[in-house]
C-alpha cells in the first residue's frame, strides 16, 4: 500500500478504521500488481467530506446516494464507499440498487458484494486482513464463490464479471455459483449496452490483465464461459448461429464457430473483434443460397449491426467493418499487381491490420499459412520503393495545384489520380515528373471546360 494511504487511514482513525477492499486485496494476496485501490469504512460520504475538509486530501462526489467518493491527495487517487446494504428491483438485471441502507457492520457490507474473493478487507493501520466470508481460503484454492444465494438475481452485471474474473485469474467457478449464474443469465438482456460492451472488452483482454500468471488463452476461456452461461446466444446471436455450421474440409479444420473462436484466440488484441466477426455472414449466406460465397459482404453488414448495438465508437465500427469486408481480398491470388497497389492505397489506414487478419484467418482455417500473402508482399515492395501512401506524402502540394490554376473542386481528384499512378509508375515520385503530370491534368480540365 502506498504511504499516502496510511496517512489517509490515520486521518480516518479519529472516527473509524479505513479498509482497502476488493481487487487490490485479492491481487496483493496473490502477489499480483494492482493499480486501482478501493477503500471503505462505516463513515457515510458526507462524514468523510467533513473529515477531510482541512486535510491534504480532497473528496469529490461520485454518487452520494451510494455513499461513494473519489479521494485525491499526496499522489494517490482512491474510490471510497461507505459500508452499506443494497436492494435491487425484482425481476430485472438492473445494475443500480433501488434501495441503499448504510451500516456499520462489515459483514453486511461483505454480503452485498459479488464474490467472496472480492469481499476481503485489509485494515490499513492495523496491518491485518479482515475476512468475514472466507474469501482468503477461496483465493488460496483458486475458486469463485458467490457471497450470497441472490447475488446474480440482484445484479445482472455480476454474471459478466464472473466470466471475466474466471478468465483474468484462472480460477474455477464453484458449482453452486455457476448454476445460480446460469439460472439468472437472462438478466443480462436488461443491462445497458455500454456496460455489456465494457465487460466483453474486459474478457477480450483477459490474457493481458496479469501477464505474470501466464494465462495465454484467458480471453478464450472467458468467452467460452460466457457461452456456457448462455450469454453469447443473447448478446451475440449472430456468432452463436455459426455453431455446427460445416465448412469445406479441404480448407477448414473446424466448423464456422470453432474457426471464428480459433481466429479470436490467435489474433492480436486490436484485431479480436474483427477476428470473431469476420465470418458471421456465413450462416445467413448458407441459409439464403446454400453456400458461403460473398459471406464477407454479409459479415460486414452484421458486424455493423452488432457493434452499433453494443454502442461502439463510430471510428472503431468503421475500422472493424473495413477489416471484415476485405479479409478475403485476393483469396485466389489472381489480382493484378496494379489492382493490388490501388487497393492498398485505398485502405492504407488498416492495411497492416488487414494483412495480419488474413494470416490469422489462414492459421485458424488449416493450422498454417500455406501460400504467400500477396497483399503483404505488394505492400512491402511499395514501401521499399518509397511509394507515397497518402496525398500528404506526394512530392507536390496544393500550392502547386493553385499555381497551375486547377480549380478547388477538382484538386482532390487530381491528387488522388497522381497518388494511384505514382504507385504504378515510380517515375512520378520525381517532382519534375509529378509537376508535368499535374500540368497535363490542368490542360485536360481546361479543355473539358471549353
Amino acid at each position: 500500500m502506498p504511504p499516502a494511504l496510511k496517512r489517509l487511514a490515520e486521518i480516518f482513525l479519529t472516527r473509524a478504521p479505513l479498509y482497502a477492499v476488493g481487487g487490490v486485496v485479492r491481487d496483493s494476496l496473490m502477489g499480483l500488481e494492482c493499480h486501482d485501490i478501493d477503500v471503505c469504512s462505516p463513515l457515510r460520504a458526507e462524514e468523510v467530506r467533513e473529515l477531510l475538509s482541512d486535510s491534504e486530501f480532497e473528496a469529490s462526489d461520485k454518487s452520494m446516494r451510494l455513499g461513494t467518493l473519489r479521494i485525491f491527495g499526496n499522489g494517490i487517487g482512491v474510490e471510497y464507499t461507505a459500508f452499506r446494504t443494497d436492494s435491487y428491483p425484482q425481476g430485472s438485471g438492473a445494475h443500480n440498487p433501488s434501495e441503499v441502507l448504510f451500516t456499520s457492520d462489515i459483514r453486511l457490507d461483505a454480503l452485498r458484494r459479488d464474490l467472496k474473493c472480492n469481499a476481503v478487507y485489509y485494515d490499513i493501520l492495523a496491518d491485518k486482513i479482515v475476512d468475514p466470508l472466507g474469501g482468503v481460503e477461496d483465493i488460496k484454492n483458486g475458486v469463485l464463490n458467490m457471497t450470497a444465494p441472490d447475488v446474480f438475481e440482484a445484479d445482472g452485471l455480476r454474471i459478466l464479471r464472473l466470466a471475466r474474473f474466471k478468465a483474468e485469474l484462472g480460477f474455477d467457478i464453484a458449482p453452486a455459483t455457476f448454476e445460480s449464474a446460469l439460472e439468472n443469465a437472462w438478466r443480462v438482456k436488461d443491462m445497458a449496452a455500454e456496460r455489456i460492451q465494457s465487460e466483453f472488452e474486459g474478457v477480450f483482454r483477459a490474457d493481458k490483465k496479469h501477464p505474470e500468471l501466464g494465462l495465454k488463452t484467458a480471453h478464450v476461456d472467458g468467452f467460452e464461459t460466457l457461452d456456457r452461461l448462455g450469454v453469447i446466444d443473447m448478446v451475440l446471436p449472430e456468432v452463436a448461429a455459426l455453431k455446427g455450421l460445416p465448412q469445406p474440409k479441404q480448407y477448414h479444420l473446424y466448423d464456422a464457430y470453432r474457426h471464428s473462436l480459433k481466429a479470436f484466440e490467435i489474433a492480436p488484441l486490436k484485431l479480436r473483434w474483427a477476428a470473431l466477426l469476420h465470418d458471421v455472414g456465413k450462416a445467413p449466406a448458407v441459409a439464403a443460397q446454400g453456400n458461403m460465397h460473398g459471406h464477407e459482404i454479409l459479415s460486414e453488414q452484421l458486424a455493423d449491426k452488432i457493434l452499433n448495438r453494443l454502442r461502439f465508437r463510430k471510428s472503431e465500427i468503421k475500422r472493424i467493418k473495413e477489416l471484415v469486408r476485405w479479409h478475403m481480398v485476393d483469396i485466389n491470388g489472381n489480382m493484378s499487381e496494379g489492382k493490388l497497389r490501388k487497393f492498398i492505397l485505398a485502405h492504407t489506414a488498416v492495411i497492416d491490420d488487414l494483412c495480419d487478419l488474413m494470416d490469422v484467418d489462414a492459421i485458424a482455417s488449416i493450422g498454417a499459412i500455406t501460400r504467400p500473402n500477396r497483399v503483404r508482399e505488394t505492400l512491402k515492395r511499395m514501401r521499399e520503393e518509397g511509394v507515397p501512401m497518402s496525398v500528404k506524402e506526394l512530392c507536390v502540394s496544393g500550392e502547386d495545384l493553385i499555381a497551375l490554376g486547377i480549380e478547388e473542386r477538382a484538386r482532390a481528384d487530381v491528387m488522388t489520380a497522381l497518388l494511384e499512378d505514382s504507385a504504378l509508375n515510380p517515375i512520378l515520385m520525381d517532382r519534375d515528373k509529378a509537376l508535368a503530370y499535374l500540368k497535363k491534368a490542368a490542360e485536360r480540365l481546361e479543355k473539358d471546360k471549353r
